[in-house]
């Protein structure tokens, strides 16, 4: 009887023994291992973040938004008294450089797109020519003229590529308006009628420019502009032979501080 209890009682240790380590194995604490995850492709191995990289559209919305700054140059006139030849004609060829003199003047910019941008502007303009400095001419007149002029023009951008987001180069075109009181000097032994005319009139401003965007905002170009008139007598008399009407331009360099648009855009 003994011996057939101990037989028993070593087949049941066989058969226990092994299942109770086989749990033991399979205990959850023993299994907590650190799993393996693939990398992030937000995080390299190590754990270190990327460097963050401004796409082209957020470079581009932040050259958008207010800037605002003065201006200071020359200012030329093409009249019948300041051209550079016996026939008037409205070209910058026909200037007197000889009578070169100051522009000054203030403005205000808003960029609201990469390509577009409204500005307004106040310019003073000194502008006066002589008859001597032309060839061929022999009336001995002179004039001298003081402009005071607000405009407003619209302003188109030339396409920026990656490598010149400081770089603008644009056209423009607006209107605008001026007074003016010129001062005519003619010689005694000539007499002639002198014509009335409005001291105020409107004109076209239109040219060209470029700025480049310096660090803490600050913004530095140049820009050259024609105005197109509708009178002739910007120099205080009018030619009955006269092929077009007087205009004047100012070449101007420009430098104002910028004021990012910090307005959400969607």
């Amino acid at each position: 009887m003994k011996s057939i209890s101990l037989w028993f009682f070593l087949l049941l240790s066989v058969f226990l023994f092994p299942l109770e380590g086989e749990c033991q194995s399979r205990s959850p604490v023993q299994d907590r291992r650190p799993s393996m995850q693939p990398p992030s492709r937000s995080r390299p191995p190590g754990g270190t973040r990327r460097p963050l990289q401004l796409s082209r559209r957020s470079m581009l919305m932040q050259q958008l938004g207010w800037d605002a700054g003065f201006n200071i140059g020359t200012s030329h006139s093409l009249t019948d008294v300041s051209g550079n030849s016996v026939e008037q004609r409205p070209s910058f060829l026909n200037t007197q450089w000889q009578t070169t003199s100051i522009n000054a003047g203030a403005f205000a910019r808003y960029k609201f797109h990469d390509m577009f941008a409204a500005r307004a502007s106040f310019n003073y303009g000194r502008i006066h020519g002589a008859d001597s400095l032309a060839d061929g001419r022999t009336r001995d007149f002179y004039f001298d003229n003081n402009i005071f002029e607000l405009a407003v023009v619209g302003e188109v951008y030339v396409p920026r590529g990656s490598w010149n987001q400081n770089f603008n180069i644009y056209g423009f075109l607006g209107i605008g308006g001026f007074y003016h009181n010129p001062n005519l000097t003619i010689p005694e032994h000539i007499n002639i009628q002198l014509d009335d005319f409005n001291k105020i009139q409107p004109a076209i401003p239109m040219g060209i420019g470029a700025y480049y965007a310096l660090p803490d905002n600050i913004r530095i170009g140049y820009e050259i502009g024609w105005r197109k008139l509708f009178f002739d007598y910007l120099d205080g008399f009018t030619r009955p032979a006269s092929r077009g009407n007087d205009s004047y331009y100012f070449s101007t360099i420009k430098i104002s501080y910028f004021f990012p648009d910090t307005r959400r855009r969607w």
